[in-house]
């Protein structure tokens, strides 16, 4: 285990190593960043707007319905681009933005039925859990680690769609069938990477979210609050912004790695990840 989490601290490291090389690939994380952010102030200003002056009632949980579709269709576009910089980089040895645009927007249709599932999925969960909860017992702590379980599920398997849809252009149905045959076909070096590169990520932000709070702090004296807080909300969304990229660059490289092994022929377990991560992925794999 310890082994992996340390695999895992290589993984983010060659991460940094190739936004070094090419900063296209980190661009996508902050503009999912900004435009989500903006979006869902929006949204909620004109949510609580409709409701206090309209009384709508259930039609309130439609609007809701559709904040959460926007959100995932704000962070499924971006991660899409992201995944396509990371397989162009891998390709030609430069991640061009234009290619990247033109492969998302290209599939947005597919991407915004993703969106769909995926906010029916969070809501079903949403309601089971809420159920759940009023029953205190055993079923009840029972329910709430299946719901866990198949949010999970759903979530990795959104993470090999989305390379399928934008590199290979699959549709919906197209991407379900292949992210469920790369997770079935890996499914002991996915589930040791998920933890592993999970619990790092996880480390990594809350010591970069320390970071920032101890900056910020200390600069309060020094320039006055509003800078301090300005600069902390920066460190704090640089680190939420490399988390995101971490998490969708780790999951892009398995789904080519996959995608290397079979139009090959060679075994996945003696066929190299996509350089120059390699060194970071070989231990999971094999």
């Amino acid at each position: 285990m310890f082994e992996n989490i340390f695999k895992g601290f290589l993984f983010i490291k060659e991460s940094f190593s190739l936004i070094l090389k090419d900063a296209d690939v980190i661009k996508p994380s902050f503009y999912s960043i900004f435009v989500g952010m903006f979006f869902t102030i929006f949204s909620v200003i004109i949510m609580l707007f409709i409701e206090s002056n309209l009384h709508l009632g259930n039609l309130f949980y439609i609007l809701a319905f559709l904040v959460f579709l926007g959100n995932y269709l704000i962070s499924y576009f971006f991660s899409g681009m992201t995944a396509f910089l990371v397989y162009d980089y891998f390709k030609d040895g430069d991640a061009t933005m234009s290619e990247a645009w033109a492969a998302v927007r290209k599939n947005i249709l597919t991407i915004f039925y993703l969106a769909i599932v995926s906010s029916i999925v969070n809501i079903i969960t949403g309601v089971l859990r809420g159920r759940s909860r009023r029953d205190s017992g055993l079923g009840g702590g029972f329910s709430e680690m299946i719901l866990g379980f198949i949010e999970r599920a759903w979530t990795v398997a959104t993470y090999f769609m989305i390379p399928a849809i934008v590199i290979e252009d699959r549709d919906l149905k197209g991407a379900v069938e292949r992210a469920t045959q790369i997770i079935t076909k890996n499914l002991l070096p996915i589930g040791v990477g998920e933890i592993a590169v999970g619990l790092v990520t996880w480390i990594f932000s809350v010591i970069g979210f320390i970071i920032a709070i101890v900056i910020g702090v200390s600069l309060l004296n020094v320039t006055g609050p509003v800078l301090a807080l300005l600069m902390a909300g920066i460190l704090i969304l640089i680190v939420i912004a490399l988390s995101m990229y971490v998490t969708t660059a780790y999951h892009t490289c398995l789904f080519l790695w996959a995608r290397s092994a079979e139009s090959t022929g060679i075994p996945g377990s003696l066929m190299s990840p996509p350089a120059p991560i390699a060194n970071a992925l070989g231990q999971w794999i094999k």
